[in-house]
């Protein structure tokens, strides 16, 4: 979209060369002046490549850069366009370049905090002689670690220039094993050959400032340096900037001080605040600062609500932010209710609200503080009917869909996790209960017969010792068979294909179709959500750890710092509900704010960075910015807690400016005096001094002002309200309990109404449906057929054993990349020829794929390949379409990738990720396709038939065979053999060079003799 430039926006575009600050307030389009700026710089001549934009996130850095290339199209050739990176990425493009020249090799590996936080636990685990620091709970250790580490890099600190052997205080003590850790940490990094995000700037620039003609070729490099999101950058970002751009050039600093919200990730003020002197002009004077104050999305109500929080957050005078002139006026509610439910149900009515009038769900979001505030509100959300996605990843792990999946994970990683199993025999899908499982708790409490405490999971293998009802018996044994096929299959699966085994196992997405509309996307969301976060986590060495991933998850839900990125949604239409730093950058349409209640929103500071009090806090003199922070009294604690309580004050209120400048129409603020779930606070919360802003805003409108009145015994979320009904004045869900409580009280209240005997024969009627069916009558004995998948007839055409290893009696079975690979590119072939994108997820039980494929490929990647062939241009008859093909007694299931040519001739084609093979039982896939389809099994068959097998690795190799009657003959007599075979239990091995792959030669003695 292209729009007019306000006076303002006009002013940035035409500025004179050199440095410039931009002070943006939210919604002033910074972005797209920005663009404006680059294509008014491209237009006077200077070269597209020489303008750097450097920017926070991935998602970031790709919109600005696309923007700015459709902005400059046909002005700019292809291939010569604006260099744009990410903070981080820019300094390891630098070290990719230039690492050789600071002891850095050019193909180092980047890790990320998850990685970084396995390597500093396992440092503080072989650390030796810590004796302040406390090991008994490693993980509250491994957060100050985490603390510490970000500061030193933060800061370009040496972790040695910590460690002292005379410290005069435990804090100085504790501080200097800390750092031994970080050093131990450090050199473990440089003995692996990998980088963390701290490395990069700090390498980066040790490499600019000790090498100055790398400096300078950089700076030849870029003459215009466009810094985005410039109030987040820690020092030692400033540092590298300054470095290298501080010669009076055009670098354009845009950011906004109000928006502030990262101090407790290393982000300092003083930078933004500072610029006009860190980067003079080249005449040696300050560098001029334009505003951007014309906000392009709000309505002058909320804007109202911002300029006044923002006025707390910084009290000297600033241009307030304006809409555009002829912008509705947008709505500002602010409510306050007698219970957090109450805020939650008075949330869900306006949402359905906004939905009557027309608003999408998509259009939504709820923004809460913390967390932990999150799953009322969901719950009743959900109980209203509303699709919701959980942007937040630890509030991810508080719904149930994924709770049940989380429980399977810590089973498998410990299966004397006796809690975890318990979680998920009364879940949803064994609904069992407590009384269910009392029998094998005792057992678990009495001991073996050494008196050690044994399992639920132990447990499991005793069952026919308990005293359980049919029903829980086959329910235990159910839970009992899916835990051992899944502890089979989580030997060799990644950690996501093990998600995913799990969802399969348990049928869990079957389940999640079932539920209503609203719910089902739900669910749907949520496990689409932590599928992502399973598939990007992955360890530094080896197999992928479960029991670091565990460890990693309780990290996100009891301390968020991971989640440093703005949220990247879904799409589909449905309420976000996240945190509002998680929305830093977004925006809605309507946005509720929740919990602005005394203690919630702002919250009160616990823990301090007082580098008096916490070994995690970084002495100021050893910080960058030292120089601009406060002198602390170390014998006055008292003072100094005063200085850090104003300071996160001051982030909290900045934070809630975040939070309402988030909103385009529609602003609902909202607190409550009872909080708490399931048991409520002792004492009632008053109103936040934030609520109380929101609601003295000139156009800010109360919907709601309830008493606290007396403490609610339970804050839960409700089941649903009940129907009204003739007979219960108080609903069915409400006499359903007491009926329980008191089974005769149906049978009194038919009394009273002078129904006994209709009661009765209605009462015996039901035991009659319920458990007095008659027997079924014995079913006549009916030969299953033999199934095999292609797949799995290709195998046994290799070798029978391996064929009895990996179907009849499973063995665990290694991770296979290369399978990985060859389905990705299916996948993506798939979605190329069908033109949108499928709801199911791809696996090995959805495409035919052959475990032996030629090696591994080099030269371009397989989708390249693909891309450029001739397949990529045609239109397929057919698409990845199943079929089923009966030979004899047994039927042969498989899935066809594409089927191109014409009515005529078809031209049946497998795609293959790797170089051809010389394994001849690979041919035996384009036997069963040739016999399929000329048996009709994909419709009417064709006069001319063919096969292809299309080799994507190393550059397209085609194999093409016509088929003839005697092939297809010859075909079928072999698809016969093997059934017959695997009819006849016939497993006998046929070692040759295909052993070398095996997974089973460890346990097979002829494969291992064929090997030598």
């Amino acid at each position: 979209m292209t729009f007019p430039l306000s006076d303002e926006q006009a002013a940035i575009v035409t500025a004179p060369p050199g440095p410039l600050r931009i002070d943006a307030g939210a919604g002033t389009g910074k972005t797209y002046t920005l663009v404006r700026l680059v294509e008014a710089l491209v237009a006077g001549g200077t070269p597209a490549p020489s303008i750097l934009g450097i920017t926070f996130t991935n998602k970031a850095a790709g919109e600005l850069a696309g923007r700015i290339r459709e902005a400059v199209a046909g002005v700019v050739e292809p291939g010569l366009e604006v260099d744009v990176h990410t903070y981080h990425g820019f300094a390891a493009r630098l070290l990719r370049e230039y690492g050789p020249y600071v002891g850095v090799e050019r193909d180092a590996r980047v890790i990320t905090p998850t990685f970084a936080r396995q390597l500093l636990l396992e440092a503080l685990a072989t650390t030796p002689d810590l004796v302040v620091t406390d090991l008994t709970s490693p993980r509250h250790r491994l957060g100050d670690l985490i603390r510490l580490a970000a500061a030193v890099a933060d800061n370009l600190v040496d972790p040695a220039a910590l460690v002292t052997e005379d410290a005069h205080d435990e804090v100085g003590t504790a501080r200097s094993e800390l750092a031994r850790v970080i050093a131990r940490f450090v050199d473990e990094k440089r003995r692996l050959g990998v980088l963390d995000y701290g490395d990069l700037i700090a390498g980066a620039h040790r490499l600019v400032t000790a090498h100055p003609e790398v400096a300078r070729r950089i700076r030849e490099r870029h003459r215009v340096v466009l810094l985005d999101e410039y109030q987040d950058t820690d020092p030692a970002q400033r540092r590298l900037l300054q470095a290298l751009f501080a010669d009076g050039r055009t670098v354009v600093a845009v950011g906004d001080a109000d928006q502030t919200i990262y101090e407790w990730r290393g982000a300092s003020l003083q930078n933004f605040a500072r610029f006009p002197t860190h980067f003079p002009t080249a005449a040696g004077r300050p560098a001029p600062t334009l505003p951007l104050t014309r906000n392009r999305r709000s309505g002058q109500h909320i804007l109202d609500v911002a300029n006044r929080v923002r006025a707390v957050v910084d009290p000297e005078p600033r241009a307030p932010l304006t809409p555009v002139p002829g912008t509705d006026p947008g709505r500002v509610t602010v409510g306050w209710y007698r219970t957090g439910l109450d805020e939650a149900t008075a949330i869900a009515e306006w949402v359905a609200e906004h939905h009557a009038a027309g608003t999408s769900y998509g259009r939504m979001a709820v923004l809460v503080r913390a967390n932990r505030d999150m799953a009322l509100i969901r719950g009743v959300l959900a109980d209203a009917g509303v699709p919701t996605e959980v942007a937040s990843l630890g509030g991810l792990l508080d719904v149930p869909e994924v709770v049940d999946v989380h429980a399977w994970l810590r089973v498998l990683d410990d299966p004397g996790d006796s809690v975890a199993l318990a979680r998920l025999a009364l879940g949803s899908r064994a609904r069992l209960g407590l009384a269910d499982l009392r029998p094998l708790t005792e057992w678990v409490r009495t001991g073996d017969e050494t008196g050690v405490r044994r399992s639920l999971t132990e447990a499991l293998d005793h069952l026919d010792e308990f005293p359980l009802r049919p029903e829980a018996a086959g329910a235990l044994a159910g839970l009992g068979a899916t835990l051992r096929r899944l502890l089979r299959a989580a030997q060799g699966l990644s950690l996501v294909e093990l998600v995913r085994e799990i969802l399969a196992a348990t049928d869990a997405w079957r389940d999640v179709e079932a539920l209503p509309a609203a719910a089902s996307l739900s669910a749907r969301l949520n496990l689409y959500r932590f599928l992502d976060l399973a598939e990007q986590w992955s360890p530094l060495e080896g197999r992928p750890s479960l029991e670091a991933f565990l460890a990693h998850l309780e990290l996100l839900r009891e301390d968020p710092t991971e989640e440093l990125d703005a949220a990247r949604l879904s799409g589909e239409d449905a309420v976000a509900l996240l945190t509002v730093h998680r929305a830093k950058g977004l925006e809605w349409d309507v946005v509720f704010l929740p919990t602005l209640a005394h203690g919630k929103f702002p919250t009160p500071g616990r823990t301090y960075p007082d580098p008096h009090a916490r070994p995690w806090a970084l002495p100021h003199e050893l910080r960058l910015d030292g120089d601009t922070l406060p002198d602390l009294d170390p014998d006055d604690a008292e003072a100094r807690k005063a200085v850090f309580r104003a300071a996160h004050e001051r982030a909290e209120w900045r934070l809630g400016y975040v939070g309402v400048t988030r909103a385009r129409r529609a602003l609902h603020a909202s607190g409550a005096a009872w909080y708490g779930v399931p048991e409520p606070t002792v004492r009632p919360r008053s109103a936040s001094a934030l609520f109380e802003t929101i609601a003295a805003a000139p156009g800010s409108e109360v919907v709601a002002d309830e008493p606290a009145g007396e403490r609610p015994e339970l804050l839960v979320a409700p089941a649903g309200a009940a129907a009204p009904d003739p007979l219960f004045a108080d609903g069915w869900d409400a006499e359903v309990r007491a009926t329980i409580a008191d089974p005769d009280r149906p049978r009194r209240r038919a009394a009273d109404l002078g129904i006994e005997a209709a009661y009765d024969a209605a009462v015996a009627e039901y035991q009659g449906m319920l458990f007095a069916l008659p027997e079924p009558p014995d079913p006549d004995p009916v030969d299953e057929p033999i199934t095999v998948s292609v797949s799995a007839a290709v195998t046994y055409a290799r070798c029978p054993r391996q064929y009895f290893w990996s179907q009849v009696e499973p063995l665990p079975r290694r991770h296979n990349p290369a399978a990985a690979r060859g389905i990705a590119v299916h996948r993506r072939i798939e979605l190329h020829n069908l033109g949108h994108l499928p709801l199911d997820d791809a696996g090995e039980a959805v495409y035919d794929v052959v475990d032996v494929d030629g090696p591994r490929a080099d030269g371009a990647p397989a989708w390249e390949v693909f891309a450029a062939s001739r397949f990529a241009t045609d239109h397929p008859l057919a698409v990845e379409t199943p079929f089923e093909l009966p030979i004899g007694a047994a039927v042969v299931r498989g899935r066809i990738d594409a089927v191109y040519g014409t009515d005529d001739h078809w031209e049946v084609v497998d795609f293959k990720s790797g170089r051809p093979s010389n394994d001849p039982a690979v041919d035996l896939q384009l036997d069963a396709y040739a016999v399929a389809a000329a048996a009709g099994a994909l419709g009417p068959a064709p006069e001319r038939l063919s096969v292809t097998f299309a080799h994507l690795g190393g550059g397209l190799t085609e194999r093409t065979t016509e088929v003839t009657p005697d092939r297809l003959e010859a075909a079928r007599a072999r698809l016969v053999a093997i059934i017959d075979g695997i009819g006849a239990e016939a497993w006998a091995p046929t070692p040759g060079d295909h052993c070398r792959g095996c997974d089973f030669l460890t346990v097979c003695e002829a494969g291992r003799a064929a090997m030598g």
